[in-house]
């Protein structure tokens, strides 16, 4: 062997041309997708992706999976591939040049912009003040007028409902 390094041909092509087929088979399946649910395209055209779908789905195979693994699923993927083309053809050419030019403005359009609330309308957490008024601990506890270690008797409870007394204020908890 020789003390050179194998050198191995880059294909930065290839890869190129992957992603762009890539992205022409995503945009092409969100047409038939949009297509598909539009209510002007004829329903005996829209029987074409739905049977390829069930095609694709169903058991039984032009190539079965069995005899040569992997050539099964190429078979699907041909016909989904196909499905998918066809319905797009037979589709009318107006609606699919609608549709096109529709998913075309969406991919170059800006994002629209956020208008940012103003600061005056929304107050930040460095002008946080505490809220104004009684507040209220949920962890206090109610707390009786009896003296301590002395049981409350009938008659007392009778003669306090009599007299209303005065409550002491709610101290504050901050």
């Amino acid at each position: 062997m020789s003390d050179d390094k194998m050198q191995y041909p880059e294909r930065a092509g290839d890869v190129g041309t992957l992603l762009g087929w890539l992205k022409d088979f995503f945009g092409h399946f969100r047409l038939a997708w949009e297509l598909l649910w539009d209510d002007r395209v004829p329903f005996v055209t829209k029987i074409i992706p739905i049977l390829t779908l069930i095609y694709v789905i169903s058991p039984v195979d032009l190539v079965p999976g069995m005899v040569v693994p992997g050539l099964g699923q190429l078979d699907d993927l041909a016909v989904f591939l196909i499905g998918l083309r066809l319905f797009v053809d037979v589709c009318p050419p107006a609606l699919v040049a609608e549709h096109d030019e529709e998913m075309r403005s969406e991919m170059t359009a800006a994002p629209p912009k956020v208008e940012q609330p103003s600061t005056s309308t929304r107050p930040s957490s460095v002008t946080w003040t505490p809220p104004v008024g009684q507040i209220i601990d949920l962890e206090a506890k109610v707390v009786d007028n009896t003296e301590v270690g002395a049981e409350p008797d009938a008659d007392a409870g009778a003669e306090a409902d009599a007299e209303e007394k005065p409550k002491p204020p709610i101290p504050h908890v901050w």
